[in-house]
């Protein structure tokens, strides 16, 4: 008989409500769930992987049991293990290396959320435990975004832009190839007459449509909006009630902003001026108006800066806390499941947390400023403090400021995803790493060099409880699909079991009280009345009533109005948080480290600007190429270059080509396209080839086209507030490859 779950679907950012279809515990096929009230997908366009559903699920490369390595690291060689003698093993040794080298000196990784679906179970085994050093693709992606928004207002709002929205600016991302939920709402506002602004080095999808799209150079995103900032104030196209009661430093932004008159902008970027003008008239008079940003901004080494001058036009044009305009929602009242990370950032042992005296925005001193203020307005902070991860694989080779010794990846893949792959690889090879494991659903060249690695339960194997960490104005509730383990075939663990497995072994059994993933679930929703299944069936998924201009009501603990979870109970023109810190607390440009202006003499041998990472639909990050039906529909890394400049170097459409910095150089394929300057090259980012073999020298082609070999990631390079890492604006130079490239690359037939 044919069962129908309840499920959510995490392969990507879409957060979709899908029904799959089961018989006797066997897959049959995913589908849309035409009844979940958050509609995804634009009209006439849908998902190539629901549709690989069942050949991804089984996958001959799925992980089906623990192995265990019995060669060198990167041979090849495994022995299979039971899941009881792997968390054995791991824990023994982890005790080991916690006696002697103190909890700080064990480590994690973990890849993009949703697909990890739970990282307080992440969180929760370290605060226990004691070691404060988590990192992740946050710093180079949503957190950074989240971080900003706290340190200006006091939250941030996810993606709010509604049919309602009036002005629609688009920072360096393309909603229409990666926020499906977010590009069907854009459509929808645009075809309301709402107008579109792209700011963008590259002609995407958006700005084909886009009522004006301003063609910036590189990483000058934040001399832009400084320059935008110019016109509204010396216009005066500002909110003024808004801005005398709920802006504070505009006195001194004034001050600043007369250093970025818009001659000097236009020379920094490359945009004329007339533009830059429209634009921002356009963005003031056109309300409400919402901004989203995404990766061109969040990769960028004055990632910062440009986002403190974005919440300050949300701010001057009185955007903030509006139906359709930058909607602060605040976490869930009811439901408890942050509460899960134990992430009080107050505890002593969080001071060892690398990284914490370099990148004091993003580490645990701002992290706690942050946390003060969101607890007197919202009763519980937002957010999940990481360590600094170029930081933390130089400390495995140097072991400074102490050693790290143990380092655990959960459904990341940092040979690939990770900036400085040739650093990466080598503190992964180390011999003062004494413990790799990696526990994903797949083999990557990352597990390749682990001690063990485990098999992960994916969405269809496990309950869904997602709210985007308290940011989303909507909870998701799904159901397990299908077992995790089937004896004889395979036997996965999801997130919960795998934490709670290791911390019983720890000695943390009074902090795992859960026998199960659904269990834990159910002390999350206590509040609202409901088990977690009932609200699987009956609520599905939950969108919150909005309130707007919350900063004006009266709070009925203190009997004063509420303002922003901001040190002055403002919205911070000029940063409090970032003053107390030591940083400059007004927006600023600076040049990257590596550029044609700072470094003219480096751009005669690299001549090119590389910019990474432009999402490629139906791939997501590194993931997807194994899957021959969704890799047939983008079967190579591409890499994007001007016809002026193609001609200038012979190369043709279709040609592989060498990109080349002075970290390394990788093969891409490529494809001509004039809407991008001629001095700048777009490169694919989390190429790796899983038809290659997977032992060394190869680990899956890792060195062919993954273009992180390309990148940089040193500290002295990385924004000094957040600690990200550039990858947007490199100097490169690129060559046609010889024709034997073509045996080393690319799907086989």
């Amino acid at each position: 008989m044919t069962e129908v779950k309840k499920s959510i679907c995490t392969w990507c950012k879409g957060e979709c409500g899908v029904l799959v279809y089961v018989e006797n515990s066997r897959l049959l096929k995913v589908e849309p769930d035409p009844d979940f009230p958050i509609k995804v997908y634009p009209p006439n366009e849908g998902c190539p992987r629901l549709l690989a559903a069942k050949e991804w699920f089984y996958h001959p490369d799925r992980l089906n049991y623990p192995l265990k390595r019995v060669g060198e690291r990167g041979e090849g060689k495994w022995e299979r293990i039971s899941w009881d003698q792997a968390l054995d093993e791991i824990g023994e040794k982890l005790k080991e290396i916690k006696e002697k080298y103190g909890p700080e000196s064990i480590a994690a990784t973990h890849g993009t959320e949703p697909r990890t679906v739970d990282i307080e179970f992440k969180a929760r085994f370290f605060s226990v435990l004691g070691s404060p050093n988590i990192i992740g693709q946050a710093t180079v992606c949503f957190a950074v975004r989240a971080l900003m928004a706290e340190v200006i207002c006091g939250m941030f709002p996810l993606y709010s832009v509604k049919p309602s929205s009036r002005c629609i600016v688009l920072l360096g991302c393309e909603p229409l190839v990666s926020r499906p939920k977010t590009a069907k709402i854009i459509l929808d506002a645009k075809n309301k007459g709402a107008k579109l602004i792209v700011i963008d080095p590259r002609r995407t999808r958006s700005a084909s449509m886009a009522d004006i799209w301003l063609k910036l150079r590189p990483g000058t995103d934040a001399a832009l909006l400084l320059g935008m900032i110019n016109v509204i104030m010396k216009e005066e196209l500002y909110d003024k009630h808004f801005v005398e009661n709920w802006c504070y430093g505009f006195d001194e932004l004034k001050e600043r902003i007369k250093e970025y008159p818009l001659e000097k902008v236009e020379k920094i970027t490359r945009v004329p001026a007339n533009g830059i003008e429209e634009a921002a008239r356009m963005y003031a008079t056109n309300k409400p108006g919402v901004m989203i940003e995404g990766m061109g901004i969040e990769h960028l080494p004055n990632n910062a800066q440009a986002l403190h001058a974005r919440w300050i036009l949300a701010a001057l044009t009185g955007n903030i806390d509006v139906e359709g305009g930058e909607e602060l929602t605040g976490p869930h009242p009811k439901m408890r499941k942050a509460e899960l990370a134990l992430m009080a950032v107050d505890d002593d042992w969080r001071k060892k947390q690398l990284g914490r005296e370099r990148f004091r925005l993003f580490q645990v001193p701002g992290r706690q400023i942050i946390a003060r203020c969101q607890k007197k307005v919202w009763c519980r902070p937002t957010g999940i403090t990481q360590a600094h991860g170029p930081t933390l694989y130089r400390a495995i080779l140097e072991g400074k400021p102490y050693p790290i010794k143990a380092l655990i990846t959960s459904d990341s893949n940092p040979m690939v995803t990770q900036a400085n792959t040739k650093l990466v690889y080598k503190a992964l090879k180390s011999p003062n790493l004494e413990l790799y494991v990696v526990f994903d659903c797949f083999m990557t060249p990352s597990a390749m060099l682990a001690d063990y690695v485990l098999p992960a339960a994916s969405w269809l194997e496990r309950p869904a409880l997602w709210n985007f960490d308290d940011y989303a104005p909507y909870t998701l509730f799904g159901e397990a699909a299908l077992p995790s383990c089937i004896p004889g075939e395979y036997d996965r663990k999801n997130e919960y079991d795998f934490w709670r497995g290791l911390g019983i072994r720890l000695g943390q059994q009074e902090y795992w009280p859960w026998e199960n993933l659904e269990e834990c679930y159910d002390w999350c929703v206590k509040e609202m009345n409901k088990t977690f299944k009932e609200l699987v069936h009956d609520v599905r998924c939950e969108l919150r009533t909005q309130e707007f201009k919350k900063y004006e009501k009266i709070d009925p603990n203190t009997g004063k109005l509420a303002g922003f979870a901001t040190p002055t109970g403002k919205v911070e023109l000029y940063s409090t948080v970032l003053e107390k810190l030591g940083y400059d607390p007004l927006p600023y440009y600076e040049e990257p480290t590596e550029s044609p202006v700072s470094n003219p003499e480096l751009a005669k041998k690299f001549p090119f600007v590389l910019i990474t990472g432009g999402r490629t639909r139906p791939l997501f990050h590194s993931e997807w190429r194994n899957v021959k039906s969704v890799r047939r529909l983008h079967p190579y890394p591409l890499v994007q270059i001007h016809p002026e400049t193609a001609k200038k170097l012979s190369i043709e459409e279709g040609d592989w080509v060498w990109i080349e910095t002075l970290r390394g150089k990788v093969l891409q394929k490529a494809t001509l396209f004039d809407g991008i300057d001629p001095d700048i090259v777009h490169a694919e980012h989390g190429w790796w080839y899983p038809e290659l073999p997977p032992e060394e020298p190869w680990l899956y082609g890792v060195w062919l086209s993954n273009i992180n070999v390309c990148t940089d990631d040193d500290p002295n390079n990385c924004n000094q507030q957040i600690g990200t890492w550039p990858l947007r604006t490199a100097l490169c130079r690129i060559y046609k490859a010889a024709e034997v490239a073509k045996l080393f690359c690319g799907m086989t037939e």
